[in-house]
Parts: C-alpha cells; structure tokens; sequence
C-alpha cells in the first residue's frame, strides 16, 4: 500500500531544504491536494519540529528535534496527575515518557520491555524497582510503599526519577489513561478525505455481471461502487453478490443496494469502527450523494494504527481488536492476528480470561457480520483454557460458522500460537436483523 496524502505530505516538507518557506497554498499547489489537508499537515509537522511559524516571517523548515510521544506528558504531570510525590530525579522532570510499563510479569520477561524513555509502574516488588533503576527506567511506585534505601541511592546513582503515589496500580493507571484520553480528542483529527482513492473504479447500475467480471480482471480488484447516471451512489457490488450470477444479469439485480457511505469530514476513527464490526470492506466517499472517492478496510486500520501510538492507553477492548489485530488471508474461517499487550494482563503477566472471552466474542460477531451481515446477541459463550497465554505472544483467533439459522448461530472460535492451540470457545447467539 501506497502512502497516504497526509504522509506524503510530511515526507516532502522533511526533504525540504532548512530554511524553506512552508504555506498551506504552497503545499496544496505542489502535491494536488485540499488546503485544509495541508493545513492539518503542516500543524503536525509543527508538532514533529520539523516547522516552525514565526511571527511576521511565516512557516519555515528548521532543523528537526526529537519528537515528542504520548502527547508531550511529561514526569512532572504525571507526577500532579497521580497526586505523588518526587523522591529523586527532580532534574529529569521535564522528560516525557514514550511507554509505559506495568510491572505485573516474571522477571525475565519485564525485562525485553524495559528501555530508557520510558515509565514503570510498580508496587512493592524490590526486585522489578531494582530491575527497572538498572536499566534507567523512572519508577512510578504505586499504594504510597515508600522504596527502600538501596532502591533510592541506586535511583539516584543512576540520575533517575522515583516517584511515589497513594493509588494502587489500577487507579493510577486509570488516571493516566483518562489524561491521555483528553488530550488525544484534542489533537487533530484524520479524516476520511486523507487516505481516501479518488481515482475510483465503478460500475453503471445498468452494467451486468460480465462487465463486473471484466473491471475485476483489468484491476485485480472485487469490490466496487455502483452508480447512477449522475453518479449518485446507489450500492456496492462483491464477488458474493455475482456468485452464482449469469454474465447477462443486470448488477442492480444482485448488488447490496444499502451501501456503507461516508463523507469526506468523517474521522477516520469513527468510520473505522462501524467497517470493522459490520463487515465491510470499502465504503464509497460521496459529497451530496455523488461518488467522490473510495476506502478500504485495509487502508482504515493501517490508517488508525498509525494515529494511535499507544493503543492500549484510552481505549476500548473492542478498539484493542481493531489497532492491535489484523486480518490475515484464510479462505475457510475469519482470523485475526496480533500480540497479547500488558494492558490485557491480569497479576500473572498473562491474558486474563475476560480480555480472551471478548475478544474470541468479538472475532465470531466480525465473522457473521463480514459473510451474512446479519447482527447477533450472544446468549451463551463456553470458554475451555489449555494454556495460559503471556504477555508479548502473538496469537490469532479464529472463527468457524458452525450453523447459521433464521433465528440461531453457533460459532466455534479456536485461539492458537506457533506452538498450538491454546484456548477454545463455542458461542451461541440469537440473530437480528439484516443490515
């Protein structure tokens, strides 16, 4: 997949020579595109360091500085988040954390997490506080356990930060999340019109099947919108819906005539929901009900995968599945891949039964969505562990269509690594209506 406008425009103002002029009209001008997508650009850059707008002078490149993560958060503020109080590293306050760590794992595996510029959090266990100091890591001590002398000289041997907070784990990470959470719905949105195609491939309703069969060969493509004579969209035409069709057969007779539309001022993360958990693939971009543009599934999650750098902070399990999992090709049953992250860890540093239990619910609800697009109630979910499943093990999840009624489904989803299979599931759901 190709870079998206936004993207594209960040890479030309970064080769811009130091010292060049950046404006909305001349960026818009030389890569084609819509003033208020260079605008949010141009901001983004501002925020990377790679610009900088200086009064009565404009817009000039500069020599770039080392981004900021997690929204520029620093050790101080979350220092006054939690409440805590600075024990060391006073110095340092002003550093802002790239990850945070939990420390609710084995040793040996807190240790491939831990790496300088980044944040443990931890309660009374001496030994990951050691662990931690020793790899510059600042400790955030959680339940107000004032850290032991070695732990303190140590700290402040290695120059680093100690900060201690009357919460418990759960509280303060809570906190932390709902501070990160405000302060990524104020940053700028990405919306539908910069990683949308508008050179889009379409068909007349009044095409037949065969023509579908020739624009899928020319293109390599099988999903297309359908359109008027005056370009007004009116459904979306698959492979499913030709199947079985005869080349003769009018399109508007077999195509979804209730189409998935967004509009070009749509998020992305808000589209990007409904796609993932109704089925769809594309969605037709329309202005005034005119065909303007076209987004693909794949091009939405790679899209919310780069906005979100640290999706396991303010966000949902379900949104969990959609920027840490990705589909993967099998021609059986819908799968998921994607790694178990220490925000789904229960005190043991593996996958707790609930995170496993919604999101093996969630891959059967995406798999009767994406084939029947037909809507469900889970009425029962058994769950059968084998295996516990750590932290940092890259899973998939699969779903099989084991009956499918008017009225009723069985869903049989089966979670497995390299090494086999580790958790299996049978969910029984009452089925709604068709969407």
């Amino acid at each position: 997949m190709g870079k998206t406008k936004h993207q594209q425009i960040l890479s030309f103002i970064e080769n811009l020579a130091i010292g060049s002029k950046v404006s909305v009209r001349f960026i818009a001008k030389e890569l084609d595109v819509s003033e208020g997508t260079a605008y949010r650009a141009i901001k983004e850059a501002e925020n990377k360091g790679l610009v900088r707008s200086i009064p009565k002078v404009g817009t000039l490149r500069i020599e770039g500085v080392k981004e900021r993560q997690i929204e520029d958060l620093t050790l101080h503020e979350v220092s006054q988040i939690v409440e805590g109080i600075v024990v060391c590293g006073e110095d340092r306050l002003t550093e802002c954390p790239n990850k945070f760590i939990i420390a609710a794992m084995e040793l040996k595996d807190l240790e491939r997490y831990l790496e300088e510029e980044s944040l443990c959090i931890v309660g009374n266990r001496i030994d990951a506080q050691l662990l931690a100091l020793e790899h510059n890591v600042p400790l955030l001590i959680t339940g107000g356990l004032e850290p032991l002398p070695e732990v303190v000289q140590l700290a402040k041997k290695a120059n680093s930060v100690i900060i201690i907070s009357p919460y418990d784990t759960f509280v303060v990470t809570t906190m932390i999340n709902r501070a990160l959470f405000e302060r990524l719905i104020d940053k700028e949105l990405l919306l539908v019109e910069d990683i949308m195609v508008k050179d889009v491939k379409y068909l007349q309703q009044e095409a037949t099947v065969g023509d579908w069969y020739s624009l899928s060969q020319s293109t390599g493509h099988s999903r297309f919108p359908v359109v008027d004579q005056d370009k007004n969209v009116v459904g979306i035409i698959t492979a499913v819906d030709v199947a079985g069709a005869e080349q003769e057969v009018i399109i508007e007779e077999v195509m979804n005539k209730d189409p998935f539309t967004v509009g070009r001022d749509d998020s992305v993360t808000h589209i990007s929901r409904q796609m993932v958990w109704e089925g769809w693939e594309i969605t037709a971009v329309v202005e005034n009900g005119k065909l303007i543009g076209i987004v693909s599934l794949q091009d939405v999650l790679e899209a919310v995968q780069q906005i979100q750098k640290q999706p396991q902070f303010g966000e949902t399990v379900d949104n969990l599945v959609l920027s840490g999992f990705r589909y993967v090709d099998d021609s059986e049953n819908l799968t998921i891949k994607g790694e178990i992250t220490q925000f789904m860890a229960n005190e043991f540093g593996s996958a707790s039964c609930g995170i496993l239990v919604t999101l093996m619910n969630t891959t059967g609800y995406i798999a009767l969505r994406k084939k029947y697009r037909l809507d469900a109630i889970t009425e029962n979910f058994s769950f059968y562990q084998f295996y516990p499943v750590p932290v940092g093990t890259e899973i998939a999840i699969s779903a099989k269509l084991l009956l499918v009624t008017k009225k009723h489904c069985n869903i049989e989803i089966e979670v497995y690594n390299e090494q086999g299979l580790l958790v299996k599931g049978l969910m029984s759901a009452r089925m709604g209506d068709k969407k």
